[in-house]
């Protein structure tokens, strides 16, 4: 078990727990045999045009990006209503997060997390000397909102993560209820986390235009199919991201992944035959795990399910499920399901799903 440690406090990050080089290893697999269901990804691929742009851009790496990268800014902040200024953008949203908590928040101040959710925010958060105040929501696959509301209430808090859809549950939350929060918390900014979001929708950047306190956060990795290539960005006030800019170091976003970003924008049926995928995967998945009583759905979004294992120990069925060639996140890596036997699958392809599913009967 991988645990890191931050103020002397462990932190578990569950991209680091298993892979799929020691599954493989341990028992003997091919890696292209394993499959891994354990990183949200999009399971059917990048776009085209994507991959064809990042290949061009290949004859060109002798030369740095652009270092304001103003044509994806351009085309991002098109694609969002908002000024190219007001917009931050990172080597995928870890780098992000990294990078907005030292810029936004100085030693001894109160980072607020919602649990469960991304664990990130957290350890980037006492990484940096923060406190961290911490609303579990009870069950543990809800958001509690009203907790959140006393919490930011009670005291001066800096910096408050909300994450929605909310990683690993699927939990949202509406943009208004974003909006009351940040009027009811003008001292506090809130770094909204809508990774998950289908790049389609809206999500709450239309509740919270010129908020004075609100960011959003939105990536290239998940529905867009580019997670190689680590492209995340921020959406927020011209005045917090002019700080923010002051930290960033240059030419953080590869010349080659840029251009695929830039491509991705352009391919809107590349994004609608995606969701309609990811939601037929996810229905055939439940319907099969409706018939094991052994299996909880416990939360769901997109081509991300939440399960549950009542009354048994995970690590002899992620211990089965490897010895198959699979691999799953143990949900205990995130805050606030530590008492819970839980794992959070990201589907695949009808046959791989299948795979799972058919493991899943036998450890039934």
């Amino acid at each position: 078990m991988n645990r890191h440690y931050a103020a002397g406090l462990p932190v578990r990050l569950y991209e680091s727990e298993s892979s799929v080089a020691a599954v493989a290893a341990q028992h003997g697999f091919d890696p292209e045999h394993v499959a891994d269901f354990s990183l949200n990804v999009n399971p059917f691929g990048p776009p085209a045009g994507a991959v064809a742009a990042a290949a061009a851009a290949l004859g060109r790496s002798h030369r740095y990006p652009d270092v304001r990268l103003d044509a994806l800014r351009a085309a991002v902040a098109r694609r969002h209503d908002v000024a190219p200024a007001q917009l931050f953008f990172g080597a995928g949203l870890d780098d992000v997060i990294k990078l907005l908590v030292h810029a936004w928040t100085t030693e001894g101040d109160a980072v607020l997390v919602h649990l469960p959710t991304f664990p990130r925010y957290e350890l980037e958060a006492r990484l940096h000397g923060c406190a961290v105040v911490a609303v579990a929501g009870d069950p543990p696959w809800t958001i509690d909102v009203a907790g959140i509301e006393a919490a930011l209430a009670a005291r001066r808090v800096a910096l408050a993560f909300l994450c929605t859809p909310n990683n690993p549950t699927g939990e949202r939350l509406d943009g208004e209820v974003v909006a009351r929060l940040a009027r009811a918390a003008p001292s506090t900014i809130l770094v909204v986390d809508e990774a998950l979001l289908n790049p389609l929708e809206p999500g709450v950047i239309e509740h919270v235009r010129g908020a004075p306190n609100v960011v959003v956060l939105r990536t290239f990795s998940k529905a867009f199919g580019l997670a190689g290539f680590r492209v995340g960005y921020a959406v927020g006030p011209e005045r917090l991201v002019a700080i923010a800019e002051l930290g960033r170091p240059p030419f953080n976003v590869a010349l080659a992944s840029a251009e695929a970003a830039l491509a991705a924008l352009s391919d809107a049926s590349f994004l609608r035959e995606c969701h309609v995928r990811f939601h037929e995967e996810a229905d055939h998945v439940e319907r099969r795990l409706a018939s094991l009583p052994a299996f909880a759905l416990r939360g769901r979004h997109a081509n991300m399910l939440l399960i549950e294992t009542p009354g048994r120990r995970l690590a002899p069925l992620q211990d089965a499920l490897a010895a198959r060639g699979i691999v799953v996140a143990d949900a205990a890596c995130f805050g606030g399901l530590d008492a819970c036997s839980a794992f959070r699958v990201s589907l695949r392809d009808r046959a791989s799903n299948d795979r799972l599913l058919s493991a899943l009967e036998e450890a039934a």
